[in-house]
């Protein structure tokens, strides 16, 4: 049973605005976790609550929950850990 995945505005922003292929690995990547809802990396604190998945030069930071992935953001690596401190 798959679970369901909730973009938050950030994330859903993000897709908007990405190339279409890096839309489609990363959609992708997606429903790998939907299937299978596994915590890839923890990140170091204070965001130890997040985990993060990693789709080429992109970085996608998400909560688990019961049978639910909350996608808090999606980024390129360079600037991901940056703007991750302002979520």
């Amino acid at each position: 049973m798959a679970c369901s995945v909730e973009l938050l505005r950030k994330a859903e922003k993000f897709l908007r605005k990405a190339p279409q292929d890096a839309v489609e690995r990363i959609e992708g990547r997606l429903g790998e976790l939907a299937e299978n809802p596994i915590c890839d990396e923890k990140l170091e604190p204070p965001l130890e609550k997040l985990c993060k998945t990693r789709v080429g030069h992109y970085r996608i930071a998400y909560k688990l929950e019961p049978c639910k992935i909350i996608v808090v953001h999606i980024g390129q690596r360079r600037s991901f850990y940056d703007e991750l401190k302002y979520i």
